[in-house]
């Protein structure tokens, strides 16, 4: 048997190898050039991210939209999930009660409206009366 079937291709080192003598290159220089397109493959990821900014950006200026509209009486929710009524609010900081004779204070930015636009629209007195009562039967 003969060692050709079992060694592995002759591969040369690649340059910059230490020990490894170098050819020099021909055309003088050592100058190389960048691949195509290398132009258009670095500014990719901004590409990516303007229209995720622009959303984010249209979502804030919503939100403080809604926020301005904030005023006495109406009820909210916090980013912790706390929901209460406004008790008095101005541009930074806003009083919520959360429970009778429990009153909070919290910043303005940290509020939203709940209410109108995530709860159910009230059932009418003749809906309740036609209503039939589910069962699940298994």
């Amino acid at each position: 048997m003969t060692t050709e079937y079992l060694s592995f291709q002759n591969v040369q080192p690649k340059a910059g190898t230490p020990g490894v003598a170098q050819d020099a290159p021909a055309g003088g220089g050592s100058q190389q050039q960048a691949p195509p397109g290398g132009g258009i493959m670095m500014f990719l990821p901004f590409l990516i991210m303007v229209p995720f900014l622009f959303m984010m950006f249209r979502r804030q200026k919503k939100e403080a939209a809604e926020r301005a509209k904030l005023k006495k009486g109406d009820r909210v929710v916090s980013t912790s999930g706390l929901i209460g009524e406004i008790i008095e609010i101005d541009e930074r900081l806003a009083k919520v009660k959360i429970a009778p004779g429990t009153t909070v204070q919290m910043l303005a930015s940290s509020i939203s409206p709940f209410g109108a636009s995530t709860e159910a629209a009230p059932a009418k007195k003749d809906d309740v009366k036609d209503a039939k009562p589910v069962t699940d039967k298994k």
